[in-house]
C-alpha cells in the first residue's frame, strides 16, 4: 500500500481514575481528553455547599470537569505514576549474620511476616 493512502495509527488515549476512601479523582489523562467527574455520595453534605450540583438527570452530585486542555501529568512521570497505583511498597533487609540483603515487598511481609535469612536462617533487620 502506497504512503499517500495509509491512515495514521491513532493516537493512545487514556484516563486513570483513582478512588480512595471513597474520593474520586482524575489521576492521569491524554492531552486533548476532556473528563467529567459526578460524585453521587454527597449524603450528609450542606444543602448549602458550594460544591453540590445537579447532573443532567437533576440528581444531586459534585461535578469536577477537566479541560482538553488541562494537563494533570505528563507522560515522562508516567512510570512513577504506575508504580504509585499500583501500590508496591517496599523495604531493605539485612541480615545480621551474614550481611545478606534482600528487598521485601509490604504486601509480601504482611503474608509472611518479617523475612529470614535463606544462608544462615536468622531473622533479618530493616534498614
Amino acid at each position: 500500500m502506497c504512503k499517500a493512502t495509509r491512515r495514521p495509527k491513532p493516537p493512545s488515549l487514556q484516563v486513570i481514575v483513582t478512588v480512595t476512601g471513597g474520593v474520586a479523582d482524575v489521576l492521569f489523562k491524554s492531552p486533548g481528553v476532556a473528563v467529567t467527574l459526578y460524585d453521587y455520595d454527597v449524603q450528609g453534605s450542606d444543602k448549602d455547599d458550594t460544591r453540590i450540583s445537579k447532573d443532567p438527570d437533576n440528581e444531586p452530585c459534585c461535578v469536577r470537569e477537566w479541560e482538553p486542555s488541562d494537563s494533570i501529568v505528563g507522560n515522562e512521570q508516567w512510570p512513577v505514576v504506575k508504580k504509585a497505583t499500583q501500590g508496591v511498597y517496599s523495604r531493605v533487609w539485612k541480615c545480621p549474620g551474614c550481611d545478606r540483603t534482600v528487598t521485601v515487598s509490604y504486601e509480601d511481609l504482611a503474608e509472611a511476616g518479617s523475612p529470614i535469612c535463606t544462608d544462615c536462617e536468622r531473622e533479618m533487620d530493616m534498614l
